[in-house]
């Protein structure tokens, strides 16, 4: 049990790595598409007012890609903690699980134990009541 709890921290650390790079990836795509939108721009033969335009434009193009990255991170960690969470629930459960059973067949084996103990008392009391039989029998054949 101890081990499948130590091997899903090792898969979620690895997840929240990939996590990591995947947030990474997608701010530095969204900061060179910036770069690269803003060089094309400053860089076209248009006028002044069309390359305003399009700078304005591909500004909030940029903006609303940021956003969209942002929340689809923020939607995927929160994801990731709830599964988390569900999963050390779940381990927790197991281990409470197999603990009452270990409990539960402690008790039995202990009654178990119980019951040999009476059968081997009410053995000794029987074993004690044929011997004075058989005396009382031995005396009777003596008189």
């Amino acid at each position: 049990m101890l081990n499948k709890f130590i091997e899903e921290k090792k898969k979620r650390i690895e997840k929240e790595k990939k996590m990591e790079t995947a947030k990474n990836l997608a701010v530095g795509t969204a900061i060179g598409t910036a770069v690269g939108a803003a060089a094309g721009l400053l860089l076209a033969p248009k006028s002044g007012k069309e390359t305003r335009k399009d700078i304005g434009d591909k500004t909030k193009e940029v903006a609303e890609n940021i956003k969209t990255t942002v929340n689809d991170q923020m939607e995927a960690t929160k994801d990731f903690g709830e599964k988390i969470k569900s999963e050390i629930k779940n381990v927790y459960d197991d281990i409470k699980e197999k603990a009452n059973e270990a409990k539960e067949d402690i008790i039995e084996e202990v009654e178990d134990m119980d019951i040999i103990e009476e059968v081997v008392e009410d053995m000794d009391i029987i074993e004690e009541v044929v011997e004075d039989d058989q005396i009382e029998k031995d005396e009777r054949e003596i008189e």
